[in-house]
């Protein structure tokens, strides 16, 4: 036996022997589940036209834990032997798997033991206990979780299972492409959200059997664009963990069977940045009306962001894989969107200290049709003659050539001392006949 398989060894994700998924066990998983999880919709998006790209929307998120993941962690429990579903299981997660693993173990009537790191979002802690699982916080991130669940495991005789790369858990994903194949026959390609790379290799998996010619793109974000680097190099790599709006899919590592699996398979993979992440939670919460997380925005991103235009007047299914976001990163990415799309604007100007010069202010704002959102009037940490203020001003405004009117305006009305802070108004990122002379 290699020195490598000690103690905290996981044989269904063995870097030597990784497992082969088969089109037969999904097959067989899809009707496992039956039962319990029913067909989710494939919505036609409301403003394909906009694009050129006739795409639809597979809704995870209507699902019962609000993610894809249940499906996974359904058929995982389903294919437990007798004892072990008395003896109960082990996993670690941040959050979308467990909430899923503990509601079908509720109803299964297996005992579920879940470890989450210390800063995982609340509200996914809380659902998992609603259903009755004992929690445990522990560790920094997910690695340090999944290994204190190991030993979880080892101590109390329980099955551990890894939530991202269990093959069991894998075949439960293949469903979602039976379904779109069913609900969108003519599919021409679809774009899914891709972290450890369990859904892409499960959903690549039963696309390239029934039907080759469709094509499977990928999509992370830049900020951890981990498989989209393990597949340039053509092995798996590793990276610091990072911080994202898409923080389900903002992985260290790839799974050892899920990149496996997909690495023959995946047509193509796509990197949007956070900008573009944010502009997808904002426009699927304007123009659809539905509320998901990053993860699942990013492969909107991926359309709204023009990075595909070998897909024009395509049928294309994006994969909206969970919507279980916070309160706190919605708001932060619906701003983050305006801010982006121009919609939102951050800009600082010097004026005098007096109260005739800041009406004359926001009587040009006023005038211009923007709302004023925030305003800092600085008088301390500036340069320049004591009598004059720093202002530091947040605005609404209708769209990007709204605010670019607005830089134009104020850059007429205060030629030497204001300075727009918002991307895409700062001069490296507009047309120059914006730029001040």
């Amino acid at each position: 036996m290699s020195s490598r398989r000690h103690e905290d060894y996981d044989q269904n994700c063995d870097p030597e022997n990784p497992k082969q998924l088969s089109f037969d066990n999904m097959v067989k998983a899809r009707e496992r589940g039956k039962q319990f999880i029913s067909m989710t919709p494939c919505y036609p998006a409301q403003t394909r036209n906009e694009f050129a790209i006739n795409f639809y929307y597979k809704l995870e998120f209507v699902l019962k834990t609000g993610s894809f993941k249940e499906r996974g962690a359904l058929n995982v429990l389903q294919s437990l032997h007798r004892d072990k579903k008395k003896t109960g299981v082990v996993l670690a997660s941040l959050g979308n798997q467990a909430m899923g693993l503990c509601y079908y173990g509720r109803i299964l009537n297996i005992p579920v033991v879940v470890v989450m790191p210390i800063n995982v979002a609340l509200i996914k802690l809380q659902m998992c206990k609603s259903f009755g699982a004992k929690v445990i916080l522990e560790g920094n991130d997910l690695q340090e979780a999944q290994k204190h669940a190991r030993s979880i495991a080892r101590e109390k005789g329980l099955v551990y299972i890894n939530g991202r790369d269990h093959p069991e858990v894998l075949n439960g994903y293949g469903s979602i492409a039976m379904e779109i194949l069913e609900q969108v026959p003519s599919v021409d390609a679809v774009i899914v959200p891709v972290g450890t790379g369990g859904l892409i290799a499960a959903i690549a998996t039963v696309i390239k059997h029934s039907k080759p010619s469709c094509l499977v793109y990928g999509v992370q974000s830049e900020v951890m664009p981990t498989f989209y680097e393990s597949l340039e190099h053509g092995e798996p790599v590793t990276k610091p963990m990072q911080n994202s709006l898409a923080e389900s899919i903002a992985m260290p590592y790839v799974g050892v069977n899920s990149f496996f699996n997909a690495q023959p398979l995946i047509d193509k993979m796509i990197v949007v940045n956070e900008d573009l992440i944010a502009r997808a939670v904002l426009y699927l919460v304007e123009k659809e009306r539905f509320v998901v997380e990053g993860a699942a925005a990013c492969t909107v991103a991926a359309i709204i962001s023009s990075v595909v235009p070998e897909l024009k007047t395509k049928n294309v299914v994006c994969i909206l894989s969970g919507g279980n976001i916070d309160a706190v990163l919605l708001n932060r990415s619906l701003e983050r969107g305006l801010a982006a799309e121009g919609r939102m604007v951050k800009f600082k100007v010097g004026i005098k200290a007096d109260s005739e010069a800041m009406a004359q202010l926001c009587n040009l704002l006023a005038k211009g049709g923007y709302n004023l959102i925030t305003q800092f009037m600085d008088h301390i940490w500036i340069d320049n003659d004591i009598h004059y203020v720093e202002a530091k001003m947040v605005c609404e405004t209708r769209d990007l050539q709204h605010a670019l009117e607005l830089k134009r305006m104020i850059e007429d009305a205060y030629p030497t001392t204001s300075l727009f802070e918002t991307e895409p108004l700062n001069k490296k990122h507009i047309c120059p006949c914006y730029i001040r002379k």
